[in-house]
């Protein structure tokens, strides 16, 4: 009867353990839906508009006059707060800096970047929800550290984003919108290649009856 119970309580596990990770698949393959579809839109803009106009920004800006526009316009910014109020409670405990470059990144680049973020939060809860939605709080899965040549690249790049913005601001004689929307939207670009070619120590992080190191 013992060895019953403990087979019934194993199954029941197992299934669980399936559904959670039948879960968290379809968590991952929405999120490469959602980048596939905003970096179609992406390439739709590099093609056909261009950045040199503020990013975006001018238009943003412009069409706040029709309430229509408005209110799509406040619907995407409100939805995007959810969004960061979820990641600032998620790495709370880790480098302040991180947080802010996902923050700022998901402010002005929206849901593409909140699809990677989703990502890394799979990645790194190894099936368990709480430690999805909870990140350090309930001990996130130790991230494999970012190679040397990695590091090296990301250097590069956030080397390479500063000199082009500091070309493109020169090519818009620092006209007020498009130096903002610049600015705005490279940056956080500029400041996340920098972090992740300068990270920060593991750390510990306890979850549970486990501590796990995590590096941010």
């Amino acid at each position: 009867m013992e060895r019953l119970c403990l087979e019934n309580v194993a199954a029941k596990i197992s299934r669980r353990e399936r559904g959670e990770g039948t879960a968290m698949t379809t968590v991952r393959v929405i999120a490469w839906i959602v980048i596939a579809i905003m970096g179609a839109n992406i390439a739709n803009v590099l093609l056909n508009s261009g950045l040199h106009h503020g990013v975006g920004f001018d238009t943003f800006l412009a069409g706040s006059g029709d309430p229509w526009q408005l209110f799509i316009n406040n619907d995407l910014v409100t939805g995007l707060l959810f969004m960061v109020s979820w990641m600032a409670l998620r790495e709370k405990g880790g480098r302040l800096l991180d947080t802010i470059a996902w923050i700022w990144m998901v402010m002005w680049w929206g849901n593409v970047v909140v699809a990677i973020y989703v990502l890394r939060a799979v990645s790194q809860a190894n099936g368990d929800w709480q430690r999805f939605f909870l990140g350090g709080r309930a001990g996130v899965v130790a991230a494999a550290p970012v190679s040397a040549p990695g590091r090296a690249l990301c250097g590069l790049g956030a080397i390479l984003v500063s000199a082009w913005l500091m070309w493109s601001l020169q090519a818009a004689s620092f006209a007020a919108i498009p130096t903002l929307g610049y600015v705005l939207g490279f940056l956080p670009i500029i400041l996340s290649f920098a972090l992740v070619a300068f990270p920060a120590r593991p750390m510990p992080v306890s979850g549970g009856n486990h501590v796990h190191a995590e590096v941010r």
